[in-house]
């Protein structure tokens, strides 16, 4: 009769098709994650980041200085509500904490900095003009339902379906417009 194997036995078996890590490979797997809970704790605005990376090995600084970055570009986006997230602006700051190239991270901040206000500039001239086109003929719609219930009533644009959902068209195109842009200069920042 067959035998029955566990999972662990099957993803045991699995690694043994694969190889083993070699050692390097595993000192850098550490090293990464020893990175990642210094970048961590640097967005909660604790510990010393310069310091705490400067603790570690030498052969150490190199993969947790990459983890760091990594985590760090992960909470760099583009902004969602009218301003910019402060832990963005922390993983801006930390990001020159750790590149190699502090010249050149300087200049791809100032890149991003100026992306962003242009983003919620455009943003935000995009929607005063649909509001205002939508206000036109909201006007029409605001008389009409004062006179069907016969009482004071205010029409907020904001909330149409038909506002909503060419807003949310708008802001689609507006992301993917920008998107690309910012995922270019994040790969210039994770060389620096």
């Amino acid at each position: 009769m067959a035998d029955i194997k566990s999972a662990l036995e099957l993803a045991l078996e699995r690694a043994e098709k694969y190889g083993k890590a070699s050692r390097e490979e595993m000192d850098a797997a550490q090293y990464g994650d020893q990175g990642r809970q210094l970048a961590v704790q640097y967005l909660k605005g604790e510990g010393d980041l310069e310091a705490d990376l400067n603790k570690l090995a030498p052969p150490a600084q190199a993969a947790a200085r990459q983890a760091i970055k990594e985590v760090f570009l992960r909470n760099i986006g583009l902004p969602r509500e009218e301003g910019v997230d402060p832990r963005q602006d922390r993983a801006v700051e930390g990001l020159l904490l750790v590149a190699a190239n502090k010249k050149a991270m300087a200049q791809f901040q100032m890149e991003l900095e100026q992306m962003l206000q242009q983003f919620i500039q455009f943003r935000n001239n995009a929607l005063q003009q649909l509001k205002a086109r939508f206000a036109a003929g909201a006007g029409q719609m605001q008389r009409a339902m004062e006179a069907q219930y016969r009482q004071k009533v205010k029409v907020d644009v904001e909330h149409l379906p038909q506002f909503q959902e060419e807003w949310r068209r708008f802001a689609g195109q507006l992301q993917d417009q920008f998107e690309p842009m910012l995922e270019n200069l994040k790969a210039r920042m994770r060389q620096a």
